[in-house]
């Protein structure tokens, strides 16, 4: 049976893909490595796996002697993930289909499990026990979460802002989206940075530990080459017309036809104007820094 409900109603494969890939950049291996506890001649599920971004990370940074498993219900991120992998040669990674709560993993399987912003759409409590049930004895389940509430975000004077009919346009789009979310329950399980590794203790994990990285997602920092910094800002251009896209689905008669093109043509050349200030070595500092949380403990 097809399941499609989050990458036709929530977030496309670009929107989770782009972000990802920039969240895991290869500079930063050996911290997320460290942290999340994995190594070479490991086996590690990825749950949640969207269309498989951590787990191409994971294949290259770990080699072929890694087993790595992607899960996740979503039929297009699956067929998506394994796609792309097969075309990087990736075979160390298998992708299976099937619902976080119920994992199609045997007891005692895996050496870690990782999660990345699943946690808060999810029951808590039974999302890590299935993890715990998987994991081999001295196994780690490490849970990754976004704190938006945590972001820095520049808004310097020469970055090309909305104009008001944008704002005006996005505004009637998104109108009744948190009823969508609610259907779905997005951000539901939203967990508290005390009672999370709280209930780790609850469910007997050990060696429980609290981290936390920062990821500069910055256009002019020097360590980008100019390729780079443009795709930075076509990925941020790509990830909000595809929202629009999806939102659009569920909400077909918010905007006209017209509203709809002349939307994205803002859209289009705001992103546009920013690329401008690229091509003149205008260096404006606009950037965000995420703040990304884990909790782990060990299974005994």
């Amino acid at each position: 049976m097809v399941n499609n409900i989050w990458s036709e109603n929530i977030q496309g494969i670009l929107n989770l893909d782009l972000s990802r890939e920039i969240r895991f950049r290869d500079d930063r291996k050996d911290l997320f490595l460290d942290i999340l506890g994995l190594k070479k001649g490991m086996t590690v599920a990825d749950v949640g796996c969207g269309p498989g971004a951590i787990t191409r990370k994971l294949s290259s940074w770990l080699g072929n002697e890694t087993k790595i498993i992607g899960i996740d219900r979503d039929t297009t991120f699956i067929n998506y993930a394994k796609e792309k992998a097969r075309k990087q040669d990736m075979y160390n990674i298998s992708y299976l289909e099937g619902d976080a709560l119920k994992l199609p993993l045997e007891d005692n399987l895996v050496d870690a499990c990782i999660s990345h912003t699943v946690i808060e759409h999810i029951p808590n409590k039974e999302f890590l026990l299935e993890q715990k049930r998987v994991c081999k004895s001295k196994g780690r389940v490490s849970v990754m979460y976004a704190r938006p509430d945590k972001y820095i975000k520049t808004e310097p004077k020469l970055l090309p802002k909305q104009s008001e009919r944008e704002m005006e346009l996005l505004d009637k789009l998104f109108k009744g989206i948190d009823e969508i979310h609610k259907k779905y329950n997005v951000g539901k399980y939203w967990p508290d940075s005390v009672e999370l590794p709280r209930l780790f203790n609850e469910l007997d994990f050990k060696d429980i530990q609290i981290d936390a990285i920062a990821i500069p997602i910055a256009i002019d920092d020097s360590r980008n080459n100019y390729d780079e910094k443009l795709a930075i800002i076509a990925a941020e251009k790509k990830q909000l017309l595809e929202v629009i896209d999806i939102v659009l689905q569920q909400n077909k008669n918010q905007l006209l036809n017209k509203e709809e093109k002349e939307l994205k043509q803002l859209i289009v050349e705001r992103f546009n104007a920013r690329v401008k200030l690229l091509e003149e070595e205008k260096y404006i500092w606009d950037y965000t820094i995420e703040l990304l949380q884990i909790v782990s403990g060990m299974v005994v």
